[in-house]
């Protein structure tokens, strides 16, 4: 049917070109395509795939840009969502099984400890780039309705970061509890819920950066929300996975906490931002 070809072409060009180029693009096309009333197999025969079409219209270069900024903004926050649940997941592994696949599982691990002193970088680099990238074109209505599904997805993500915070003060709190009971199954859980937490941000964040580019730039929002939770995430399973049970400073839970709050604050600054 035209209608489906016309919403393949849609997405194919939407994700191919930058907004204002693809709305125009997908105008003609739409007006091509109703004028003649052709079929979708002539449609095919004509234009090509939707994908095909699509390509056609691209700029090398231009394209190319696009294709480095997605890979380094999902590089960003699939390191921190992704690493720790298989780091957990394959210390269960290696516990369970003890010499199947050791080294396969171990260099997961030791990926996600390489990974932990960049999370600063991955952070600040994604929110840049970020609201670099997905900036208010000219003649913009500033005043549109937000996209369906931004405030509910929002929501859902500041709970999980509530969660992260319920696990932050857990660790400030009894550290050295915490290191005794680190063995237990409950605390085992409550580290495995966390990480597929930041799991369920990484997946979001993907989802919100896709329809940045190809519904709406205010999707930006979403995913640089998602993307500080995954950091302050991986901070506190950094903190809980090498904890030093020699606390003899008071005050010693002050650089930690500052450094949670500072996640936290500019996820939701570059969040309002992006909002605008």
């Amino acid at each position: 049917m035209r209608g489906d070809y016309l919403f393949r072409l849609s997405r194919a060009v939407r994700w191919c070109l930058p907004p204002a180029e693809a709305a125009e693009v997908l105008e003609d096309y739409r007006d091509l395509i109703e004028q003649e009333s052709r079929c979708e197999e002539e449609l095919r025969r004509d234009l090509g795939s939707p994908w095909s079409a699509a390509r056609q219209l691209v700029q090398p270069k231009a394209y190319q840009r696009w294709v480095t900024v997605f890979a380094v903004l999902a590089a960003c926050i699939l390191l921190p969502a992704v690493l720790p649940l298989l780091s957990e997941l394959s210390g269960i592994v290696i516990f369970r099984f003890h010499t199947y696949g050791v080294d396969l599982l171990w260099w997961f691990i030791s990926l996600c400890d390489k990974v932990i002193p960049f999370r600063g970088g991955l952070l600040l680099t994604g929110m840049a780039l970020a609201l670099a990238w997905f900036r208010r074109g000219k003649g913009e209505d500033k005043c549109r309705t937000l996209p369906k599904g931004v405030m509910p997805l929002l929501l859902l993500l500041l709970m999980g970061m509530a969660f992260q915070w319920v696990n932050a003060w857990i660790l400030l709190n009894e550290p050295v509890k915490v290191w005794e009971w680190l063995t237990s199954e409950i605390v085992k859980a409550l580290r495995l819920a966390m990480t597929l937490d930041m799991f369920s941000m990484g997946i979001i964040g993907m989802f919100a950066l896709v329809k940045a580019r190809m519904a709406d730039r205010r999707w930006r929002a979403v995913y640089i929300l998602a993307l500080a939770g995954s950091i302050l995430g991986l901070s506190i399973f950094a903190f809980w996975t090498r904890m030093d049970v020699s606390f003899s400073d008071t005050g010693w839970q002050t650089s930690i906490l500052l450094r949670y709050i500072a996640i936290t604050a500019l996820g939701l600054v570059g969040m309002g931002g992006s909002l605008c």
